[in-house]
C-alpha cells in the first residue's frame, strides 16, 4: 500500500475532501473519513455522493478536491518513519509491488519524489484494477505480475479495507499503526507494527517465521 503505509497522506486526502464539501455547504463526519480511508478516490466519491446527493449539483467538486490534494502533498509529503529505508533494503532480496487506490499519476510522482520507484517491479493505481479495496483485485493482479503465489507474499497495510483486500488475496498482512487516525479496525491483520523504523530483510524473515507458524 502507499497512502498511510509508505507516506502519511490519508489525513491530507480527508482534509481535501472536507474543504471541497465545505465549499458546497456540507460538513463531512468522522465516520465518512473512516469509511473512505483505503479506498479508491472514485469509491470515496461514490459513497459521499450517495450520502450527500446535493453535492452532485457541482460538477467541479471532484476536480477541485483532487487539485487540493495534489497541491498539499507537493507542498509537504509526510513519510511514514523508516518506510524508504525498508523499501531500499527489501528490494535487494525480493520483488516488490505497490497496490494503491490513488491515481497512477500521484503514485508515480510520490515514488519518484522518494527516489524509490525503480525498486518496484509492479505499480498498480486506481486505473489498473477493477474493484476498489476491500475487494482483492489489486493484490491478485500484483501477485500475477510478480509471479508470486499468495502464501509467499506479505502485504503492509493501514486500513481495514486494505487489510481485508490483502487477506482475501491470500496474503499475510502486517498493519501499520502510526497512521491509524480514524479508528480503522486492524484486528484482522496477522501482525501489527507502529512504523518501519528498525525493519530490515532480516526482521522480515523473522516475521515471516512467526506468521508461517499458523499457516
Amino acid at each position: 500500500d502507499l497512502d498511510g503505509t509508505i507516506v502519511d497522506t490519508e489525513p491530507v486526502a480527508v482534509r481535501a475532501l472536507i474543504r471541497g464539501f465545505k465549499n458546497v455547504g456540507i460538513s463531512l463526519q468522522r465516520e465518512d473519513a473512516r469509511y473512505i480511508t483505503g479506498r479508491k478516490w472514485e469509491a470515496a466519491f461514490e459513497y459521499l455522493a450517495g450520502k450527500y446527493p446535493e453535492a452532485k449539483a457541482d460538477p467541479g467538486l471532484r476536480p477541485r478536491i483532487l487539485s487540493y490534494y495534489r497541491e498539499w502533498i507537493e507542498e509537504k509529503l509526510p513519510v511514514v518513519p523508516g518506510s524508504v529505508e525498508m523499501i531500499e533494503d527489501l528490494a535487494k532480496y525480493c520483488p516488490l509491488a505497490l497496490v494503491s487506490g490513488s491515481r497512477r499519476e500521484d503514485i508515480l510522482w510520490t515514488l519518484r519524489k522518494l527516489e524509490v520507484l525503480h525498486h518496484f517491479s509492479a505499480v498498480l493505481g486506481a486505473e489498473d484494477y477493477d474493484r476498489s479495496k476491500p475487494a482483492p483485485d489489486g493484490f491478485l493482479k500484483a501477485l500475477k505480475l510478480l509471479g508470486v503465489d499468495s502464501p509467499f507474499g506479505l502485504a503492509f497495510e493501514d486500513s481495514a479495507a486494505g487489510i481485508r483486500s490483502a487477506r482475501d488475496a491470500g496474503l499475510r498482512v502486517v498493519a501499520i499503526g502510526c497512521t491509524n487516525y480514524y479508528a480503522q479496525d486492524q484486528t484482522q491483520a496477522h501482525y501489527q507494527i507502529q512504523d518501519f523504523q528498525g525493519m530490515s530483510w532480516g526482521k522480515i524473515l523473522e516475521l515471516a517465521g512467526v506468521l508461517a507458524a499458523d499457516l
